[in-house]
């Protein structure tokens, strides 16, 4: 047995390290060094941001394990192979996010980026604010990321909404589902992306949905670019809708120099680091994975073309 290893545009050399250790009898190789002989011993796939077509040319593969947890390249690839698809979802990588969420959630309640600006003029002025229970965050998306999300903040004293096509149930939280998005819309303060991109997800935050919102009211962004219309965003932030926008993820990445988002004075940007991939501990699930398959049992989380899942680069 051998494995493709292809994170491609992130770190190949600590997932090497990771399956040396786990998989010492196994030989690893990346997709540069891969040769017509090679092909024949690959078993199993660990890759993102794959080049299309490439998969179909590994006749012996079992399983193809994804280094994160988006799977629209490979929906959208024909030539994807007949085998078992398994998203990544490491919950050291959901913790990060809720982190991130947090984080945000707290720069704008408690107001710091103004705080941070009267530093810069010297001057000393406290503001009053709402107490954290009275502070509403929406999020948008309960699968593993977007609950993880929900409830990080809940614990943390905010009144939290969560929306997701399904009707969900989540302690702490008030959850919205299908069509009552419009009534939990004009509720939040901070809005917080955690959808998944899909047929029914694409350009989902555009200005008909934005329009929903209170005025001054903050977006976060830390699911896929393409949900959003980014001109729809910037048109909310001039007019007011939207306050400031947290951006973590985009349709083009890396965020080409010339975005107008680079220099926006009220968007805050981050390069695709909400939630990053930690190898030592994600290979140790991606090896339970292949020894589960090698015993004829189930891999999780094995994934089925066309459901709602999460989809975000962990």
């Amino acid at each position: 047995m051998a494995i493709l290893l292809n994170n491609h545009g992130y770190d190949n050399a600590s997932w090497q390290a990771a399956l040396a250790e786990l998989l010492p009898e196994q030989q690893v190789y990346l997709l540069s060094d891969m040769t017509p002989a090679r092909r024949q011993q690959v078993e199993y796939a660990l890759v993102w941001d794959h080049p299309p077509g490439d998969l179909a040319g590994y006749p012996n593969l079992k399983a193809i394990h994804l280094l994160g947890a988006g799977t629209e390249a490979l929906d959208a690839d024909p030539a994807t192979p007949d085998v078992p698809v398994l998203r990544l979802v490491d919950p050291q990588v959901l913790e990060d996010m809720a982190r991130y969420a947090l984080y945000w959630v707290l720069h704008f309640h408690r107001r710091f980026g103004l705080y941070a600006q009267q530093q810069s003029q010297a001057h000393w002025e406290r503001h009053n604010l709402c107490a954290s229970d009275e502070f509403r965050v929406l999020v948008l998306g309960l699968g593993m990321v977007g609950k993880t999300v929900a409830s990080r903040l809940a614990a943390n004293g905010y009144q939290v909404l969560g929306w997701d096509r399904n009707q969900a149930a989540l302690a702490g939280v008030e959850c919205y589902g299908g069509g009552d998005l419009p009534l939990a819309l004009p509720q939040a303060d901070v809005i917080i992306n955690c959808l998944p991109l899909t047929p029914d997800t694409r350009h989902m935050i555009d200005a008909s949905l934005l329009r929903l919102l209170p005025d001054g009211a903050v977006l976060v962004n830390i699911s896929r670019g393409e949900v959003l219309v980014d001109t729809d965003v910037i048109d909310a932030l001039a007019c007011g809708r939207l306050s400031q926008a947290v951006l973590d993820a985009f349709s083009t990445e890396p965020l080409p120099a010339e975005s107008p988002l680079w220099h926006h004075p009220d968007i805050h940007i981050t390069p695709h680091m909400s939630g990053a991939t930690y190898a030592r501990s994600a290979a140790k699930l991606v090896v339970d994975n292949i020894h589960r398959i090698e015993q004829g049992g189930q891999p999780f989380p094995l994934h089925q073309p066309g459901r709602f899942t999460d989809n975000n680069k962990m």
